[in-house]
């Protein structure tokens, strides 16, 4: 009888995973980027999918403890638990799995250097924007050829609208999404316009 609710409990939060095409949406924005936290209108716009099958999501995930959920006037926010028993083997698996651009995104997420990251796609760079006093250095080979500048140089450049700016701020996405970050401030200040990378909340 042991071993059975054993067993049970070891398939539950692989179930609560694996078991939808859209669970693994959902759960694929929040692993990419481990640290945020979402309101559902974020993965709405990241997945494609019904609000509705994102609530049903949201609860199961909540509701095996690989999610946390607070709630912030009428808005409900939602952040991966990562000391979820799973967490690093299902991170793993959405990384292993991703395209170039997203595991990019899932490598740079979690570099506290990184302050922005803007792709050209028509030229696989990647501009990468450093917080104050922070030094990027990365470690792992990609697809991609990397133009490193600190936050200074990079306000610096913008308000002299250095043409050096011009292959990242035109027709190039977004990888983070952080708008919230004072630095987006300054792109629209200076005109520009730059779309979210696809899947990105």
């Amino acid at each position: 009888m042991t071993s059975i609710s054993s067993q049970e409990a070891t398939k539950t939060p692989l179930l609560a995973v694996f078991a939808s095409a859209a669970r693994v949406a959902v759960i694929r924005v929040f692993m990419l980027d481990p640290r945020r936290e979402y309101y559902q209108r974020q993965i709405e716009a990241a997945t494609g999918l019904p609000i509705r099958a994102i609530q049903r999501e949201l609860e199961r995930f909540t509701a095996a403890g690989l999610l946390y959920r607070r709630a912030e006037g009428n808005r409900m926010y939602y952040r991966v638990d990562t000391d979820f028993r799973l967490f690093p083997e299902l991170r793993g698996i959405i990384m292993k799995t991703a395209a170039p651009e997203d595991h990019l995104r899932g490598t740079l997420a979690l570099d506290d250097s990184v302050r922005l990251a803007l792709l050209n796609e028509a030229e696989d760079r990647v501009l990468i924007v450093t917080a104050p006093g922070k030094r990027f250095g990365r470690t792992e080979p990609g697809p991609y050829a990397i133009d490193v500048m600190s936050t200074e140089e990079f306000t610096r450049a913008l308000s002299d609208e250095r043409a050096s700016l011009e292959a990242f701020l035109r027709g190039c996405v977004d990888l983070l999404g952080r708008r919230d970050d004072v630095i987006w401030r300054h792109i629209e200040a200076a005109g520009y316009e730059i779309h979210k990378g696809k899947g990105v909340p």
